[in-house]
């Protein structure tokens, strides 16, 4: 029997975020711009794990093309961790991008390119957080970055997350679609911050800077 989540985490998250390269592709030779955030998605050398439950997922990214591994070469940049149970939410909020999260924080309302800048800046915030998108439909996500030194990642072995940010569901959908303003929604007090402020403000930055 088909399971969803091994499904989605196995097949179609490589298959988008290769179907984004390959975009990318298809416009840099007419666009300059298009040309240069290619450069910059081709310089990614990486590696990410998802932890779902008792299962891990694990990918390599190199010159831009992500492809499913058993255990990821490198130290991954970006560890996701949730529960099954909250699978389908965080599919309906986040879509199919394993940066889909940021997305959000960053007020996009399409996929967040991984570029090579990206994941320096995302690296480099050497922390946990923790994002719980409350009311109905809602969902927990952690996500570390830069803290993982061992590339056989067990779900029981990462640290607590040192920060959460808490988004109800009108907040959420409003900086999903662009209408609000995330450094807005900082300064007003919308997401509120539990814990290490610094860490959860570094990471808006890293979401909302240039790709």
């Amino acid at each position: 029997m088909s399971d969803p989540v091994a499904d989605f985490y196995r097949d179609r998250v490589p298959a988008q975020y290769n179907a984004t390269l390959a975009a990318q592709r298809t416009a840099a030779p007419t666009d300059s711009g298009a040309k240069a955030l290619l450069e910059e998605m081709e310089a990614v050398r990486a590696s990410i794990v998802v932890v779902v439950g008792d299962e891990t997922f694990a990918y390599d990214v190199e010159r831009g093309v992500m492809t499913g591994v058993a255990v990821p070469t490198r130290p991954p940049f970006l560890v996701l961790r949730h529960t099954r149970e909250d699978f389908a939410a965080l599919r309906a909020d986040c879509g199919d991008s394993l940066l889909g999260f940021l997305g959000a924080l960053a007020g996009l309302g399409d996929e967040m390119k991984i570029t090579a800048q990206r994941v320096r800046s995302l690296r480099e915030l050497a922390g946990g957080i923790r994002l719980v998108r409350e009311g109905d439909d809602g969902f927990v996500l952690e996500a570390w970055f830069g803290v993982v030194p061992d590339t056989a990642v067990s779900p029981d072995g990462l640290p607590a997350p040192a920060a959460t940010l808490r988004l109800d569901a009108a907040t959420y959908a409003r900086l999903r679609s662009g209408e609000l303003d995330p450094q807005d929604a900082f300064l007003a007090g919308s997401i509120p911050i539990e814990g290490d402020e610094g860490l959860a403000i570094g990471l808006a930055l890293a979401a909302m800077s240039p790709e």
